[in-house]
C-alpha cells in the first residue's frame, strides 16, 4: 500500500488525466453562439444544484445543524465548511444583495432567454418531497444532467465524511476553466446584455471557488483524513470517479449542442 506524505498533491497527481481530460474538453471550443449558451446553462444548472447538495451533505455531518444543539467535535472542519457555505449560500449577487450561486444562475439563465420551466419544475418536486430519484424522472430533464445528478447521489448516499469532502474537493472545484469564461465573453459582444450576470458567474466561481474555497478544502481534506491511508485511498476512488461522471456529462451536453447545429 501507498504511504502518503504530500496527500493533497498525490491525490492531485492521482487524478491528473481526469482533469486534463477536462480542462481540453471540446464542449468549451463548441459554444459559439447565444443558443449553445442557453444549452449548456439548461443542463449544467442541475450540476450546480447538485453541487449545493454536496456542500449542505458536509455541513450536516461537520456540523449541528439541528436543536437541541451538540458540539461535533471537529471544529476546524467545521469552521472550514461553515466559510465555504457562507459564501455559495449567501454570496453577493450583480445587485448588490444576497443570493445563493443557485439562485445568482437562475438569474443568469433567465437574463439570457434559457428555459427555466424544468429546472424549477425540479426543485418544485424535491419541495414536495420526492426524492431526487423520482424528481428526475421527468422526461424534459435533459439526460445527461439526470444521469450526472443520479450517480453523483449515488455515490454520496451514506457515504463517511471524508469521501463527500473529497467529491466536493476534487470532483468539483476548478472544473471551468478560464478558458470558457474568455469564450463567453465573446459571445457577450454580440449579446451586450443577455450574457452580463452569467459572466458574473464566472468570475465568482473562478475566484471564489478556484482560488479560496480550493484552498480551504484542502486544509479540511487533511483535517478528515489525517495520517489514514485508508481514508486517503478511498479519497482518491471518489475523486476520480466524480471526474469521470463529469466528463461524461459534458460529453452529453457536447452531443446536445452538436445537434442543435444540425
Amino acid at each position: 500500500m501507498a504511504i502518503f506524505k504530500n496527500n493533497i498533491l498525490e491525490i492531485l497527481d492521482a487524478t491528473q488525466d481526469e482533469r486534463d481530460i477536462l480542462s481540453s474538453h471540446p464542449l468549451y471550443e463548441s459554444i459559439n453562439n447565444i443558443q449553445h449558451v442557453r444549452i449548456f446553462m439548461e443542463h449544467h444548472i442541475f450540476a450546480v444544484w447538485d453541487f449545493m447538495s454536496i456542500v449542505k451533505a458536509l455541513q450536516i455531518q461537520l456540523t449541528c445543524t439541528e436543536t437541541p444543539w451538540v458540539p461535533k467535535g471537529n471544529s476546524i472542519s467545521a469552521r472550514l465548511i461553515n466559510e465555504i457555505v457562507l459564501d455559495e449560500e449567501t454570496d453577493v449577487d450583480p445587485s448588490g444583495e444576497y443570493s445563493s450561486h443557485f439562485e445568482i444562475y437562475l438569474m443568469s439563465m433567465a437574463e439570457a432567454g434559457a428555459n427555466l420551466h424544468t429546472i424549477n419544475k425540479f426543485i418544485s418536486s424535491i419541495e414536495k418531497g420526492n426524492t431526487v430519484t423520482q424528481a428526475l424522472e421527468d422526461e424534459h430533464i435533459p439526460s445527461p444532467a439526470s444521469k450526472f445528478v443520479n450517480e453523483t447521489f449515488n455515490e454520496i448516499k451514506d457515504a463517511p465524511t471524508h469521501v463527500l469532502a473529497s467529491a466536493f474537493t476534487f470532483g468539483r472545484e476548478e472544473i471551468i476553466p478560464e478558458l470558457f469564461t474568455s469564450i463567453i465573453k465573446k459571445i457577450s459582444n454580440n449579446n451586450k446584455k443577455s450574457l452580463r450576470t452569467f459572466i458574473y458567474y464566472l468570475n465568482r466561481h473562478i475566484t471564489m471557488d478556484g482560488d479560496t474555497h480550493s484552498q480551504v478544502a484542502y486544509k479540511m481534506m487533511k483535517q478528515l483524513c489525517g495520517d489514514n491511508n485508508d481514508k486517503w485511498m478511498q479519497s482518491i476512488d471518489i475523486a476520480k470517479k466524480m471526474l469521470v461522471a463529469r466528463c461524461q456529462f459534458w460529453d452529453g451536453i457536447y452531443e446536445a449542442i452538436q445537434s442543435s447545429n444540425q
